[in-house]
């Protein structure tokens, strides 16, 4: 019997437009700011014995 998929197939593209797509828009918005952050805590916890 060949069943009707077209229900689950909507709920790819909405699993998709209502999830993935912010997701990444996030990361691209927030990714560079927390790569500099995690950057200078890391010369901060480096650096602070020598200072």
């Amino acid at each position: 019997m060949a069943r009707r998929r077209r229900g689950l197939a909507m709920l790819d593209y909405v699993l998709i437009l209502g999830v993935v797509l912010p997701l990444v828009a996030f990361i691209l918005w927030a990714g560079p700011r927390l790569i500099r952050l995690v950057y200078e805590m890391t010369c901060v916890m480096l650096s602070w014995p020598f200072m």
